[in-house]
């Protein structure tokens, strides 16, 4: 990652920091949206206070979204070298997988929030949007 930092990052501690900020601005602005398929949640504290409180399930989603943000550092690196070890084709190729598994592992993330028992909310639940009810079904 050294090799693929511009002169502003300096080294692989700054490219990954970036990478890192990006990630997470990213995971918000997707958690959103992909969570109001689901609920009418318009508050983006709400939101973020899901994020915190399902961290170990959205985990697996922000690795891929990481390293998506890496193939993207990569492809627009202007420092391309021999010692560059991922060449521009395979980093697009990766990049595409990675953002799709991260699209899945977020879907699945979100699907298994447990709103219910949610701390997130003061007293009123979020309305869903039809994809999921809370009323308890009886055999």
């Amino acid at each position: 990652m050294n090799k693929i930092a511009d002169e502003d990052q300096q080294d692989y501690v700054q490219v990954m920091s970036d990478i890192e900020s990006r990630s997470i601005n990213r995971l918000r602005t997707q958690f959103i949206i992909e969570l109001n398929k689901c609920f009418r949640v318009s508050k983006r504290d709400i939101a973020e206070c899901l994020i915190c409180e399902n961290k170990d399930l959205l985990a697996v989603a922000l690795q891929y979204l990481m390293g998506a943000e890496l193939m993207i550092e990569r492809i627009t690196s202007s420092r391309i070298n021999k010692y560059t070890t991922i060449d521009k084709i395979t980093a697009q190729r990766s990049r595409i997988e990675f953002e799709e598994q991260f699209y899945s592992e977020l879907h699945v993330a979100v699907i298994g929030i447990d709103i219910k028992n949610s701390d997130c909310f003061e007293d009123n639940l979020p309305d869903h949007n039809r994809f999921i009810t809370f009323e308890e079904t009886t055999p």
